[in-house]
C-alpha cells in the first residue's frame, strides 16, 4: 500500500468529452461503442501496476501506484492524443463519427492525505481542463501546507 510504503501514488480522472451531446446525436448504442474503443486504449497503456476502471457515464479513473507525476503526464497525453487520433465510424451505418476527445485531470497523493481528498484534487484537475478548453490534461497543485 502507497500509505505504509511512502511511494508516490497517482490517481488520474478522464472524461469523454461532450459525450451527452455525442449519445443524444448518434444513440446510445453508438456512445457504447465509443466507451469500449476509449477503454481498448486505456487497456493497452495501463499495464503493469497501473489500474483502470469507469468510474461513471462516460468517466474513468486510473491509479498509478509507484509513478512520479512526470510519467503520469506522458501516459495520459498517450491517452489523449491516441482517442483524439482516429476518426471513428458508426458500425451499423458507417457514417462519420468523427473524433472523440478526452479532458483528464491527476493529483498525486500528498503524506496523510486521504483518499476523498486526492480524488476531489484529481477532479479539480479534470474540470480544469475542461475549463481550459477540453482534449487537455491538467495536473492538481500540491495541498498547502496545513500551518
Amino acid at each position: 500500500c502507497a500509505v505504509e510504503s511512502k511511494t508516490p501514488l497517482c490517481l488520474a480522472v478522464l472524461d469523454i468529452d461532450h459525450f451527452k451531446r455525442f449519445n443524444d446525436t448518434w444513440g446510445h448504442q453508438t456512445g457504447d461503442q465509443v466507451l469500449r474503443y476509449v477503454s481498448t486504449v486505456l487497456s493497452r497503456i495501463c499495464v503493469g501496476r497501473r489500474f483502470a476502471a469507469r468510474f461513471g457515464g462516460e468517466e474513468f479513473a486510473i491509479i498509478f501506484p509507484g509513478e512520479s507525476s512526470g510519467a503520469v503526464m506522458s501516459a495520459l497525453e498517450s491517452i489523449r492524443q491516441e482517442v483524439s487520433s482516429r476518426g471513428l465510424r458508426r458500425r451499423s451505418t458507417n457514417d462519420d463519427l468523427g473524433a472523440v476527445t478526452i479532458s483528464a485531470g491527476f493529483a498525486e497523493r500528498q503524506a496523510g492525505e486521504s483518499a476523498a481528498s486526492l480524488l476531489e484534487r484529481a477532479d479539480a484537475a479534470l474540470y480544469a481542463s475542461k475549463r481550459g478548453g477540453r482534449n487537455k490534461v491538467s495536473s492538481a497543485p500540491p495541498l498547502k501546507d496545513a500551518a
